[in-house]
């Protein structure tokens, strides 16, 4: 792992922690096992409180090279920041790291995922010129998908005007006629880069991002994580290639991320499962 000064293709790790200890830590693990030689720094952005009383500030000693920050309050919805203040700007959702790193690019995962190969280097080799890359796309909750018009793959391709995307049969879920821009109808609303495991290039982002640009953060809201921050620089220009390998989102639990936090059932079981995989998997510190 490197841990001294950084190579030129080196990535610096964004992952924000709200309980799930062990799924944390096995996230971490295989990512580390799989990239490992392409990572310096990890970044955990850690809330003040954590779900069922948990504490996760154990982790830590199973890495030497993690910086933790704590923002000062915990919203996980953030339409509106006052991006003029850091503190403001650090409150959403890995910001703290994607300002503080000194990388080209950053890799930002979720606290659940378990990586099965480099993903790092395909993503390195993959980005290009392009201002991120991982999954587009929520696709199951989206009307153009349903109509086989669009996904994830075919997001570059799909450039559909106001009058197509509205006989695509709204409403439809979440995405309704009145969400819909007349000038710049596409992305559309269920479209983001999925922060679960993603790669963005940091240099773009920064450039931008408010308050340096009038982009929204990455981490702010608009109906999900993300997604105002996509459609803003995809309105700009800026392309996203699309990437799914070499990781199983949610992989410990039988829900989506949030529904487990929901369920003090279904959290006990899914960190129970990433405890069994860790020591199945992995080495206690010291060697225990």
């Amino acid at each position: 792992m490197n841990t001294g000064n950084a190579e030129a293709n080196s990535v610096d790790v964004i992952i924000n922690v709200y309980g799930k200890p062990w799924q944390t830590l096995c996230t971490l693990k295989s990512l580390l096992k799989h990239s490992g030689d392409r990572i310096d720094k990890i970044y955990i952005i850690k809330e003040k409180q954590h779900p069922y009383g948990d504490n996760v500030d154990w982790i830590c000693e199973y890495f030497d090279n993690v910086l933790i920050f704590t923002p000062d309050t915990y919203k996980y919805w953030y339409k509106r920041v006052n991006c003029y203040f850091k503190r403001c700007r650090y409150r959403v959702r890995y910001q703290y790291g994607i300002e503080n790193s000194n990388k080209t690019f950053v890799f930002i995962t979720h606290n659940d995922v378990l990586y099965t190969g480099d993903i790092l280097g395909d993503m390195l080799s993959g980005i290009g010129d392009n201002a991120g890359i991982g999954e587009i796309g929520q696709c199951w909750n989206c009307p153009a998908q349903v109509k086989g018009v669009c996904s994830g793959e075919r997001f570059n391709e799909y450039n559909p005007s106001y009058n197509d995307v509205i006989k695509l049969g709204l409403p439809y879920i979440r995405t309704v006629q009145d969400k819909i821009d007349r000038k710049n109808p596409k992305p559309l609303p269920e479209c983001r880069l999925n922060e679960w495991a993603c790669l963005i290039n940091r240099n773009i982002v920064m450039r931008e991002c408010r308050p340096n640009g009038d982009s929204p953060l990455f981490g702010q809201t608009g109906m999900d994580s993300g997604d105002i921050w996509f459609r803003s620089l995809h309105i700009k220009g800026y392309k996203f290639a699309y990437y799914k390998k070499h990781y199983k989102h949610c992989y410990w639990s039988s829900e989506p991320g949030y529904g487990t936090q929901l369920s003090k059932e279904l959290y006990v079981r899914a960190e129970e499962n990433a405890k069994s995989y860790f020591l199945e998997n992995f080495t206690l510190p010291g060697g225990d």
